[in-house]
């Protein structure tokens, strides 16, 4: 619009200096009337040819106006349309989110209640024991070889022990044993003297299962003189190995359990031992085979030796044959040597003895003798 104003200011501006210009060049004899006339006439050309060209240029205007809008409203639209879809996609993600979101909910509900359940069958000591020596029993199978290990071992005097190891000719008794009772009762507690009551009766729960798989060392029966006493919970084993038992002057129940030469372990520490125990396998295992590989290089020793008498009585035959061959090849050699100067040599033929007149047939025989006739 501010164009617009400008271009109508600039054409009345030119109206009137053209319309001074008439005045100025007015001609003698002219009338007003005529003069007037000519004035509206040329101002009216001059204010058609302005208004033509106004509206020429605000039509240009207006149409790059339009152009540039429309050109926005594209872009304006097509970015909605991006905007849209993009958001449609969004929502669809996170509502497939939320379904999976809701299913990993359920699920952990799930085994929530399985869990307590499990909590409730795991209730009776002898299911607990049970379930024990069955983790006890897949621990040991996943890591040792099944020459190495038995389950339910019976020694001689009909004690039985969940598990030994059998290494180097020992064996290593491990049995399952975990006060879980007491410990959840001791967790349960609702003040600090409570909780430290139970906390005794925890130790000596802990006390009495050490003293229990201290029977299992023994000695005359091929065992090591330490066993293992596994706990299968890895918050029972902190209880046992971290928390100290100072109280009544007691030691705690990691230095009460070495006195007893018993080590307390968990699936972890467990593991941990294991693949000691496996890498100790490993170097007996090679030890034995820089054993075999010993005899077998002492076998093939002798084998050797024999062989080298062999080929050195083989050698002197072959010496005497080499030393005959040389004699019989000098010999060839000499022998051939007089052949060839026997070949060089002229033969001379001896000369005929003169022979005499024949004699008489019966001197002949006279002269002969017993002689053969000639």
């Amino acid at each position: 619009m501010e164009a617009v104003i400008i271009v109508l200011l600039l054409a009345l501006v030119a109206v009137a200096g053209g319309a001074m210009w008439l005045l100025a060049q007015r001609r003698p004899g002219e009338t007003e009337a005529q003069r007037l006339e000519q004035q509206l006439a040329a101002l009216r050309g001059d204010l058609t040819q302005t208004l033509a060209a106004t509206q020429q240029t605000l039509l240009s205007q207006v149409n790059a106006v339009d152009a540039k809008l429309n050109q926005r409203l594209d872009a304006v639209h097509t970015s909605m349309g991006q905007s849209l879809a993009g958001t449609h996609d969004t929502m669809k993600h996170v509502s497939e989110r939320l379904g999976e979101l809701a299913q990993s909910t359920q699920q952990m509900l799930e085994v929530g209640r399985d869990i307590s359940s499990l909590q409730d069958i795991l209730r009776p000591p002898k299911i607990r024991g049970g379930f024990g020596e069955m983790l006890l029993e897949r621990l040991l199978a996943q890591i040792l070889p099944d020459e190495h290990y038995g389950t339910q071992h019976r020694f001689s005097n009909g004690i039985q022990v969940d598990a030994v190891i059998r290494l180097g000719g020992g064996l290593v008794p491990v049995d399952s044993k975990f006060p879980l009772e007491t410990f959840h009762r001791m967790l349960s507690a609702g003040s600090d003297e409570e909780r430290a009551t139970l906390r005794k009766e925890f130790a000596r729960a802990v006390r009495s299962h050490i003293d229990a798989v201290a029977k299992y060392i023994q000695p005359e029966e091929g065992t090591f003189p330490f066993a293992l006493m596994y706990i299968p919970a890895e918050n029972v084993y902190y209880e046992v190995i971290v928390k100290d038992d100072l109280a009544e002057g007691q030691a705690n129940l990691t230095a009460y359990a070495l006195e007893q030469r018993v080590i307390p372990v968990s699936p972890n520490s467990f593991y941990a031992y294991l693949q000691a125990i496996v890498l100790g396998l490993r170097g007996m295992r090679v030890e034995e085979r820089a054993y075999e590989i010993i005899r077998h290089l002492e076998q093939l020793a002798g084998e050797f030796g024999r062989i080298r008498k062999d080929l050195s009585t083989l050698g002197q035959h072959l010496k005497n044959a080499s030393d005959r061959y040389a004699d019989v090849d000098r010999a060839a050699t000499r022998f051939g040597d007089r052949l060839a100067l026997s070949l060089r040599e002229p033969i001379q033929a001896p000369l005929p003895e003169p022979t005499a007149a024949p004699a008489p047939r019966g001197e002949a025989a006279t002269v002969n003798g017993s002689d053969e006739p000639t």
